[in-house]
């Protein structure tokens, strides 16, 4: 994110440890951790940084957690979804894939597949939900051992690629 190759982040944690991790390397994010911050959100093109919160945020009641309340979700969350799944590619880490109902139904709304999907999981091993949200998007499973390790040779990669003028910032 600092380096401009992510400038997004959809999350169902209601912690702020991903806010404080990018704080933490000089990058303020926008957080929308509501439908009223999201009215209030600078743009997707216009942010570096937008952190979705999509079940808030813990210091806010309004948070949402049960099967009932997964079900779906405000209009609002949805079209930005559909605009996030249909416009950007897509890194899963840490997602089971069978808890977040209105999550699993965003995805699978998404007609197109211009943009990739990479599910990174333990072992290799996704579960059966998720595994019907690879086939759909036609995404690639990447075996993992933890997310730490991914990320980190994932941010070497891309540090090799720049360095051989490969790519752009």
């Amino acid at each position: 994110m600092r380096d401009g190759f992510i400038r997004l982040i959809v999350t169902t944690n209601f912690d702020r440890l991903m806010e404080n991790a990018l704080r933490d390397e000089s990058v303020e994010p926008t957080v929308v951790a509501s439908v009223d911050a999201l009215a209030g959100a600078v743009p997707l093109a216009h942010s570096q940084c937008f952190v979705l919160k999509l079940h808030g945020d813990y210091k806010d009641v309004r948070s949402l957690n049960t099967d009932e309340e997964l079900v779906s979700y405000p209009g609002e969350y949805d079209r930005l979804l559909d605009r996030i799944f249909d416009e950007f590619g897509l890194i899963v880490c840490g997602w089971s894939g069978e808890w977040d109902h209105a999550l699993r139904a965003a995805i699978l709304r998404c007609p197109n597949r211009r943009y990739s999907m990479f599910w990174a999981a333990r072992d290799g091993g996704v579960t059966p939900r998720a595994d019907d949200l690879v086939k759909y998007r036609q995404g690639i499973v990447i075996p993992i051992t933890d997310a730490d390790s991914f990320f980190g040779a994932l941010q070497q990669r891309v540090e090799v690629l720049c360095k051989r003028e490969i790519c752009r910032t």
